[in-house]
């Protein structure tokens, strides 16, 4: 199945609390990567924070993925999981 991630840095976070966790941010996100669960991330440009599509089995297993992240386990960044279905409108218009 696949996932969008929606992660934000909180509101009113200072640069020098995000930074000492970045390395080990990236390293999750790597591994992550690497692991075929993150197939991709973008930045956002309304808030500070990453677009991802995720592939995982279920939504138990995506959560588990982004419960992993350090900037999540110190609480510096919010996240919101959406399951994501193949879209069936063309079906509609071009079904004999």
């Amino acid at each position: 199945m696949q996932f969008l991630l929606l992660a934000q840095i909180v509101d009113g976070t200072p640069d020098d609390q995000i930074v000492p966790h970045l390395k080990a941010e990236s390293l999750r996100a790597w591994e992550l990567y690497a692991a075929g669960i993150f197939r991709s991330l973008h930045s956002r440009t309304d808030v500070r924070g990453v677009v991802g599509l995720l592939e995982a089995t279920d939504l138990a297993e995506a959560q588990k993925a982004i419960d992993s992240l350090p900037l999540l386990k110190v609480g510096l960044v919010t996240a919101e999981i959406l399951s994501l279905k193949p879209y069936v409108g063309y079906e509609r218009l071009f079904a004999k």
